[in-house]
């Protein structure tokens, strides 16, 4: 991984959630018997993608909310050079009201609240109780992976800013745990390479989910579920935080490839965009954008994403340069 440049593995961070966005709706809400008898040779790409009444929504590489969320955090930190909830909120909330396809429940039950662009953190609180403490979907951590990016020489930052977004508009503690988990884990890659250390996957996942379990110890089992054990498609709880975030870590651990590791992912059905988006973040940042196969990288918004990489760069760039002394995120 030496190799590796910075800037290559930060787009290939955004590319990746993009990507993995795009090819995984195609076997979005399938079981994996589903999935293999819609492509019975495996689905690869988005030109495979049936035109059902779900899918038919969606242009031939086009990214769903995971990414159109992810963007909104992206484009705050871009405007306001830290996390901002309450303007993370109102681009959520613009984004909703004027697209909004593919909507999650709970983010928009959330938006909805009469106090959300007032404070968006009470609002997913009451969202959350009136749920009896038992909402724990996906659509913290589909939207998380800029926030590795952002302040990535600093852990203890990261981590901050994983839970002030998060809680935008999902408040349980194993959703807090996801999006910290998936930050640390793209944020120590990123930092090693900076520092030009060597280091071990498992080094870094052990890392990752040390922070996440702080909030919550049940993250502590998913480096070590194999895929059929992660049940991506299990009935009924496809929207689970942890599967995603499983799925994700399951893709950084074993995947000899980005390709590999989506193909793998998304042929399992379930709440494939989220699941490949999540682990094409992580993917991204371990084998960087070059990785990524061109025919995947020729999305329908290619050049809307390269505005929003180098408008990223620009920024975390000049942060750099004006660091005398990086910490070690151990130190920090």
């Amino acid at each position: 991984m030496s190799e590796l440049t910075l800037q290559d593995q930060i787009k290939g961070v955004l590319y990746g959630n993009s990507v993995g966005d795009a090819t995984g709706l195609g076997s979005e809400f399938m079981t994996k018997a589903e999935v293999a008898m819609n492509y019975p040779l495996g689905l690869r790409h988005y030109s495979q993608i049936i035109k059902d009444r779900h899918r038919q929504r969606f242009g031939i590489g086009n990214w769903t909310d995971d990414t159109e969320q992810m963007l909104c955090i992206l484009d705050s930190l871009v405007a306001e050079h830290r996390v901002i909830p309450v303007d993370i909120a109102k681009r959520i909330d613009y984004w909703a009201r004027n697209d909004g396809n593919g909507l999650g429940s709970t983010v928009g039950a959330v938006i909805r609240s009469d106090n959300f662009l007032i404070n968006p953190h009470e609002a997913a609180r009451q969202v959350w109780e009136k749920r009896g403490h038992k909402a724990a979907a996906n659509g913290g951590v589909m939207r998380t992976s800029v926030l590795g990016i952002w302040d990535f020489w600093d852990r203890e930052q990261v981590i901050k800013n994983a839970e002030l977004a998060c809680k935008v508009t999902h408040y349980d503690p194993r959703c807090i745990a996801s999006c910290v988990a998936v930050c640390v884990a793209i944020s120590e890659i990123l930092f090693h390479t900076l520092k030009k250390e060597e280091f071990t996957i498992d080094e870094i996942i052990k890392v990752a989910i040390e922070e996440g379990a702080k909030y919550d110890e049940g993250i502590r089992e998913l480096p070590n579920l194999s895929l059929a054990e992660l049940k991506l498609d299990e009935d009924h709880k496809i929207g689970f935080t942890y599967k995603a975030t499983g799925a994700g870590f399951w893709a950084l651990k074993h995947s000899k490839t980005f390709e590999d590791g989506i193909i793998d992912i998304i042929n399992e059905g379930g709440d494939a965009d989220t699941n490949g988006a999540v682990a094409g973040s992580m993917l991204g940042a371990k084998f960087g954008f070059n990785a990524i196969p061109k025919e995947w990288t020729e999305l329908l918004q290619r050049e809307r994403l390269e505005k929003k990489v180098n408008e990223l760069y620009q920024v975390i760039f000049v942060v750099l340069s004006d660091l005398v002394i990086i910490k070690s995120p151990s130190q920090s």
